[in-house]
């Protein structure tokens, strides 16, 4: 087990990286969120499809001036689920028809649902490191790694991520993995 436990977790290089980082205490937290935060980036590319948030968008948002039918953006997002192809398209969908549901409209209530998706992504993944790490290192390491992963969970950047899920204009670049290559670059003292 010289790799570490974090090898062998069957989840994308993005979460491996993330796991890793969590799970050696020689990355600092910050680099933990970083790690995160490019995992829920990438599955936000991977799997919500640019129509379906197209779509979704423009039910939110809907016409400029309202009709009669303020039920129909629900009716319309609940007729989407079948065409989702994944598990975060459907969960984007059901956060946005209970961002309607709790009252919000229009662009706050998209920001809402595509936050409460990375939330839900964020949350999944780190479930998934934890009970791998139980299954493969003692039960320390475990509840170590838990620890920085809940502790590294408020740095990442959920607002801006999801604008990037929502492609909107105004969305943050990807987030970069910084690369040390000498030794002015190693960890501070």
């Amino acid at each position: 087990m010289s790799d570490g436990p974090y090898r062998s977790l069957p989840m994308s290089p993005k979460w491996k990286q993330a796991a890793k980082c969590a799970y050696l205490p020689s990355f600092s937290i910050s680099e933990v969120s970083t790690a995160l935060q490019q995992a829920a980036e990438r599955d936000c590319r991977a799997e919500l499809s640019a129509g379906l948030v197209r779509r979704v968008t423009s039910l939110i948002l809907g016409p400029d001036e309202p009709g009669l039918f303020h039920d129909l953006p629900m009716t319309d997002l609940n007729a989407l689920h079948r065409d989702c192809s994944s598990t975060m398209e459907h969960g984007f969908l059901n956060n946005a028809i209970d961002a309607l549901q709790e009252g919000l409209r229009s662009e706050a209530a998209l920001q809402w649902a595509a936050e409460a998706s990375v939330t839900d992504r964020l949350l999944a993944g780190g479930r998934q490191i934890e009970e791998h790490m139980y299954r493969e290192a003692s039960d320390h390491r475990a509840r170590a790694t838990r620890s920085r992963l809940e502790e590294a969970h408020s740095g990442v950047d959920l607002s801006g991520v999801a604008r990037m899920l929502l492609r909107a204009p105004d969305a943050p670049a990807r987030t970069t993995t910084a690369v040390y290559s000498g030794l002015d670059d190693g960890v501070p003292l």
